[in-house]
């Protein structure tokens, strides 16, 4: 009888044994399922961080790209209202310079357009040139036109459209101290930024086709040319208003020379 009693021993084990392995099968499946649920929660993560990522990049670069636009697009429009400005400027100066220009010629229609003196400026010249005086200069000498013409542009503005400035640029060909004796024998002399500068009032013109006018003859050396102007107006002027004005036209004409 005791074998009998041992025998369910022995399937006891047996079936302990198989729960065993059953139970060692299943937790290693629990942890073979709970690595894959880490990994791919981790993997999930990873994809999440770098998505992220990969959009915040694209719109910081997004938002560089637009800020480098709207930089562009205000340097263009700045630079554009600039040009504009710069066009009206330009305008502005060139119709007021026409319109003096106009003004001036519709009182003294001899003005001349090529630089050379009008009939009447080199009228009042003849007409008072005798010996070594400075019309004597001036009336044998021969217009530097183009040089002439550029000063005449920028004088065309410097005045009213009642006044009319002829310029008178030629090249000394004479003793250049005879030139400066004659300057300096004119009946006014000034020194106006180091130039000696004269100035001598020509006889008006009056007739029937002609209302009065009043000339002024302003001359000085420049180096080796015989440089100034011829005032016209019709304004009541007197030698001492043009003297007045003559350093600021003195500098016009000398720019206009140096250019």
């Amino acid at each position: 009888m005791r074998p009998r009693s041992g025998f369910p021993s022995l399937v006891s084990c047996l079936c302990l044994a198989v729960t065993l392995a059953g139970c060692n099968d299943a937790e290693d499946a629990v942890k073979a399922g709970g690595k894959a649920v880490r990994d791919a929660s981790s993997e999930a993560v990873d994809a999440s961080k770098k998505a992220a990522s990969d959009l915040a990049d694209e719109a910081s670069a997004k938002a560089s790209q637009m800020g480098e636009e709207a930089v562009d697009a205000s340097k263009k429009a700045a630079s554009d209202l600039a040009d504009k400005a710069v066009d009206a400027s330009k305008d502005a100066a060139s119709d007021l310079a026409d319109a003096t220009k106009d003004g001036a010629k519709a009182l003294y229609d001899d003005l001349r357009n090529d630089g050379e003196l009008s009939q009447t400026a080199k009228g009042w010249l003849q007409a008072q040139a005798e010996g070594t005086s400075i019309e004597t200069f001036v009336v044998k000498g021969v217009q530097l036109t183009p040089v002439a013409l550029e000063a005449s542009k920028v004088l065309y503005d410097a005045v009213d459209s009642e006044t009319a400035v002829e310029p008178i640029f030629q090249e000394i060909t004479d003793d250049p101290t005879k030139v400066d004796a004659a300057i300096g024998d004119m009946p006014r002399v000034e020194v106006v930024e180091d130039v000696t500068v004269g100035f001598k009032q020509l006889e008006g013109l009056e007739g029937a086709e002609h209302v009065e006018e009043r000339g002024f003859l302003v001359m000085w050396r420049h180096e080796d040319h015989l440089v100034g102007f011829v005032y016209r107006s019709r304004r009541t002027i007197d030698l001492a208003a043009v003297v007045a004005e003559t350093p600021r036209l003195i500098r016009m004409t000398q720019k206009a020379l140096d250019d």
